[in-house]
């Protein structure tokens, strides 16, 4: 055997699932393989909508859609966990050149690179008998090549939940740096504690939580976002010396499983994720269930007061009560409270105002 590899790596501007998402749509497939490349399928005789892991495909091949290389089986299997994403293609030339190819194993693996991005490791192996040297530099260029095609189409892979958040974030500048006044009243101080904030936008609660020692995990579906909080964290740990540790994960909390430690955090917080109730019932279990023994639970929302104070607030629809949080806490916990609480607030035109706030604390 002449079995040769390498590997590359890039960074894509979506979420993990959404790129995963990506990596198993033939049209994709296709794109990051032109013009070098031209596939048409041969069996079955269409492409699928998306790949099935364990199914096998039998395509075609033509360089520049005009020289024929023979025929090439795609015989993926997939998997993924709360870490990382794995897309692995055991296929093999058939016919033709390619099928000189005795044996190909193409893995690819997305991780959350912790600054917002997908990190994107591209592995290749291959024997081809004594061509196999031949290959390397062919190889080595078209993986450059569907890199740069992977980053320009990354931005599109997105649900319709992180498409949305990314156009709202790249639309306005939404970053004012200052920490929600809840999160400071009754995040308990705990040096070298873990936290995990989820919906953590441009990042303030994160920063302000890892300046207090808290080892934070900073999760949101925007990785524009999170990318602009790991900008600020970079900023003030030059201007001041300071060692903040906040990891930044774009993801969806609504369909994407959290990163957890194996014992939980020592805090979970969340504020204003005013979705509809069958949304949140499935974010609040996440959050729950995430936070360790003797860990705290801090939920907060816009109070429907507000409703009638003038001010923009979400539609009622999307506002939960006191009821509503104080069944989502196990009884097994030590405690739990659902309290209003009122703050102020400066507008856009400089005035301020006074809200209400709905606050759960929990404890495990």
């Amino acid at each position: 055997m002449t079995v040769m590899s390498f590997t590359r790596r890039v960074e894509l501007p979506c979420t993990v699932s959404d790129a995963f998402l990506a990596l198993h749509n033939p049209e994709v497939f296709r794109k990051v393989s032109k013009p070098f490349l031209v596939f048409r399928p041969l069996r079955p005789s269409s492409f699928p909508e998306h790949y099935e892991s364990g199914k096998s495909y039998v395509v075609g091949a033509r360089a520049f859609g005009l020289i024929p290389l023979g025929t090439q089986e795609i015989n993926p299997t997939t998997s993924s966990d709360a870490v990382r994403s794995v897309f692995v293609d055991n296929g093999r030339g058939l016919g033709g050149a390619l099928g000189v190819m005795k044996h190909f194993h193409h893995t690819m693996t997305l991780e959350p690179s912790g600054r917002g991005p997908t990190v994107l490791t591209d592995t290749l192996e291959w024997d081809a008998g004594a061509l196999s040297p031949a290959f390397w530099i062919g190889f080595r260029f078209f993986w450059w090549w569907r890199h740069i095609v992977m980053k320009r189409l990354a931005p599109s892979w997105r649900n319709p939940q992180t498409a949305s958040w990314e156009a709202r974030y790249r639309s306005a500048t939404m970053w004012s740096g200052r920490v929600n006044p809840t999160l400071v009243n009754h995040a308990p101080l705990r040096p070298g504690g873990t936290a995990l904030d989820v919906g953590a936008g441009e990042g303030a609660d994160a920063l302000w939580l890892a300046e207090q020692g808290y080892s934070v995990t900073a999760v949101d579906a925007s990785t524009y976002a999170v990318g602009r909080g790991e900008a600020e964290r970079i900023r003030r740990d030059r201007a001041d010396g300071q060692t903040r540790t906040v990891r930044w994960i774009g993801a969806n909390a609504l369909t994407d499983d959290l990163p957890q430690p194996p014992v939980g955090y020592d805090l979970v917080v969340a504020h204003f994720l005013h979705l509809p109730r069958p949304e949140r019932a499935v974010i609040w279990k996440k959050l729950v269930d995430a936070v360790a023994p003797g860990g705290t639970l801090l939920i907060v929302g816009h109070h429907v007061d507000d409703l009638s104070a003038g001010i923009r607030r979400p539609p009622e629809e999307l506002m939960f009560d006191d009821d509503e949080l104080s069944a989502l806490v196990p009884k097994s916990w030590t405690k739990s409270s659902v309290q209003k609480e009122k703050r102020q607030q400066t507008l856009a035109d400089a005035t301020t105002v006074t809200v209400t706030d709905i606050v759960l604390v929990a404890m495990r």
